[in-house]
């Protein structure tokens, strides 16, 4: 959202997100490059219903076309690699 990542670095932050980031532990690593309020915007305790698919990668053009003509807002935000079940990369 538009402004969202500079509310978050000016402190705006609601104290469940911050729960939300200290909860992560081991399950979630960030690359070095990912600044603090990008980590804090991923961890927000506010939702508006958002929804999270995995689907083969052969669909997702197909599908995110599909959503986009019904929904908000529709993204291919990541991939499902081989490594520890559970863990998140975030680079």
């Amino acid at each position: 959202m538009k402004g969202a990542l500079a509310l978050t670095a000016a402190g705006n932050v609601p104290g469940g997100t911050t729960r939300n980031l200290a909860e992560l532990g081991d399950d979630v690593e960030f690359a070095e490059e990912v600044g603090q309020a990008v980590r804090t915007l991923l961890a927000d305790a506010q939702t508006s219903g958002g929804l999270l698919m995995s689907v083969p990668p052969e669909t997702a053009p197909a599908l995110v076309a599909a959503l986009e003509r019904r929904a908000p807002a529709a993204a291919v935000i990541g991939e499902v690699v081989a490594g520890r079940p559970g863990h998140i990369r975030v680079d």
